[in-house]
């Protein structure tokens, strides 16, 4: 059929009929030409392949996906001796769908398209000139796809008389116009960007990072891996980091800069190499699952108390001599093995707050270059992981100074402490997982406060561990720290009894715990007489705006989101937020449970508006426009003026329907 539908292109074009020239027949046919008609030698120009394509049939675009998926179209220009291919493929804007059969977001064409090959002519040629187009797509519908097909589209056109003109020798790179019946994308408009001041790192930042070129998106990444630094997961690790390094300090004197740069590249390599992963393996949501995973999360708090125990000098952590002869290899390098594996712990701990970013980042690479995905994060896990090569080499300046040796055992001790109040954190995640309720805000403040009382007495000198020298002084330093350690101890008890912890609130289970919500709300949080009623079923919200006139404003949330749990006790009840939310349907979707539910709403994010990090808060009229997204933002002031600025929109859209 191929070779008959050729011949008879052939003879058209024997006949005087000039391109473009119709290919193979299917579900979608392929038309091709070169621009400017006026073209010279030497000039550079355009190759337009056009597909017209029956409805309810699409296309793939040309976007090459790291994660599979379907195949996207190609273009190419067989060898000859006139045009040769001067840049890669231009495209307009995608219509953008989450596929359920490939379960990624596709990027597709329907009606008609036209596509762009920048070409440069060869110098010397001259008159009546043929090249041949090879096109290759695949046309689908819902539930069924057609397979690949290959189209070879002849192209006749004439070179014109004259010199190459110099402002016409680069090829044009500019998306052709497009035919009719194209169908308009789907895309985010300006309008729907986070207000100014929010989370760095959301799609919409990404996108015009990207549009502005690779040193851009590498500024963006690198901003959005410091801003990381000051989320609350990041905090524990600072002393984390001392302590650990204490320790190897002892073992290994002199090698505190190896053993840095050890710890950074391990953070550095296992977000790179581990996020791009996750995310070719279980899509964009992927980096969420393993954040939210209940045997990850149980892995990692028997990692901590296991550290702790050792901090507490009841053993001392070596490998067997045999396997540490084999992995030394005479050389010294088997030491940098623990920093290597401490890196990869924290950047597994620090998932749940930097997902924000590294999810968005993933989402929105997805169907595009992995080249942007691997420079950014790499730019994002260099930034995060920088502060900590200092932090790695603070103990070897520390062991350098006058009785250091005691000191530094009265720190690791402490820092065990801390490690079990961070280890309580995975048990409380896995616990909300499987809604067991052990764990709930009152019990987890509780054992928080008993490791703060207990840590406080160690360092005042009233308690002693057995590796401790009795004859060792209390100096005024630690004290200081004890004293301030008991204070810290009495914030958590005023916690207990209902006052705000400001950023500890991350760490914290949510207020109502899972499984005791009504299926369908509302709940309500208070604070200071300023209430916001949630729903929890999306068809319910929308129902209700619509009865009410009102629009919605809907929070992406998770059981164990960190920065969710801030944002719910820090932000949401504050007057100016709350009483701003009354003009809103406000609906709590949680994505991160393995259940029907959590996975509908995490489809609906992901297609909606591409991408799957917590915390999202978008507002949306009853029939689904949206009026304005936002991330994680704990600055009232931006959040209740980005929540004033969607309503303002809605207000606007109403008096011009």
């Amino acid at each position: 059929m191929k070779r008959l539908s050729l011949f008879f292109v052939s003879l058209l074009m024997l006949a005087g009929f000039a391109a473009p020239v119709a290919a193979a027949p299917g579900a979608a046919s392929w038309t091709a030409r070169l621009e400017p008609k006026d073209i010279r030698a030497g000039e550079g120009g355009q190759l337009v392949v056009e597909a017209t394509i029956k409805e309810p049939w699409h296309v793939y675009s040309a976007t090459k996906r790291a994660g599979g998926g379907p195949l996207p179209t190609s273009i190419e220009v067989l060898p000859n001796k006139a045009v040769t291919a001067a840049g890669p493929i231009v495209q307009p804007p995608p219509i953008k769908e989450f596929d359920k059969g490939f379960k990624i977001e596709v990027e597709m064409y329907g009606g008609a398209v036209a596509f762009g090959l920048p070409v440069k002519l060869a110098s010397g040629i001259a008159g009546a000139q043929k090249v041949v187009v090879k096109v290759r797509s695949m046309a689908c519908k819902e539930g069924t796809c057609e397979p690949p097909k290959t189209a070879e589209i002849p192209v006749a056109f004439t070179v014109a008389a004259g010199p190459a003109r110099p402002a016409r020798t680069a090829p044009v790179k500019d998306v052709p116009k497009q035919p009719e019946g194209a169908q308009a994308p789907v895309e985010l408009s300006p309008d729907d960007a986070p207000p100014a001041g929010g989370a760095t790192g959301s799609v919409g930042d990404i996108q015009r990072a990207q549009q502005s070129g690779l040193l851009a998106f590498l500024g963006l990444s690198i901003g959005a891996g410091f801003l990381a630094l000051l989320t609350p997961c990041v905090f524990p690790m600072v002393p984390i980091t001392v302590s650990f390094f204490a320790k190897q300090q002892e073992d290994a004197p002199g090698r505190g800069v190896q053993m840095a740069v050890a710890y950074c590249l391990g953070i550095i390599f296992t977000f790179t190499g581990l996020g791009l992963l996750l995310s070719m393996v279980f899509g964009a949501a992927g980096i969420n699952m393993l954040a939210t995973n209940p045997y990850v999360n149980l892995g990692m708090a028997a990692l901590f108390i296991f550290l702790a125990f050792s901090l507490f000098g009841m053993f001392e952590l070596a490998l067997p001599p045999a396997l540490l002869e084999k992995v030394q290899g005479g050389t010294g390098r088997g030491r940098f093995l623990g920093p290597l594996l401490m890196g990869l712990a924290f950047t597994l701990t620090s998932f749940t707050c930097t997902v924000p970013f590294v999810g968005a980042l993933l989402g929105a690479s997805a169907t595009g270059s992995p080249v942007w995905a691997v420079v950014g994060m790499l730019g994002f896990s260099t930034a995060f992981a920088s502060p900590f090569f200092l932090l790695a080499l603070f103990p070897q300046w520390l062991a350098r100074l006058p009785k250091s040796g005691p000191w530094l055992v009265t720190v690791k001790a402490f820092m065990g402490f801390l490690e079990l109040a961070a280890a309580l954190k995975f048990l409380s995640n896995a616990d909300l997982y499987w809604e067991v309720g052990l764990l709930t805000r009152p019990v987890f403040l509780a054992i928080w406060f008993a490791l703060a009382a207990v840590a406080a007495c160690y360092m005042l000198g009233w308690l002693r561990l057995p590796h401790d020298d009795e004859g060792t002084q209390i100096g005024l330093f630690r004290k200081g720290i004890g004293v301030g350690t008991a204070v810290l101890a009495f914030y958590i008890l005023l916690g207990m009894n209902g006052r705000s912890l400001g950023q500890f609130t991350g760490f914290l289970p949510p207020r109502v715990y899972p499984g005791t919500r009504a299926p369908s709300g509302p709940e309500t949080t208070a604070s200071a007489g300023h209430a916001i009623n949630w729903l929890e079923d999306y068809d319910a919200a929308v129902k209700l705006a619509k009865a009410e006139n009102k629009p919605l404003f809907l929070n992406f949330t998770g059981v164990m989101c960190t920065n969710c749990r801030v944002m719910e006790d820090e932000v949401f009840p504050r007057p100016e937020v709350a009483d701003e939310l009354k003009n809103f349907v406000a609906v709590e979707l949680f994505t991160d449970k393995d259940d029907a539910q959590s996975r509908r709403y995490q489809e609906f994010q992901l297609k909606q508006f591409r991408q799957t990090t917590l915390p999202l808060y978008v507002v949306v009229t009853p029939d689904g426009k949206s009026l304005g997204e936002a991330s994680f933002n704990p600055n009232v002031r931006q959040f209740a003026e980005f929540l004033q600025k969607a309503r303002a929109e809605a207000g606007r859209l109403a008096q011009s329907n």
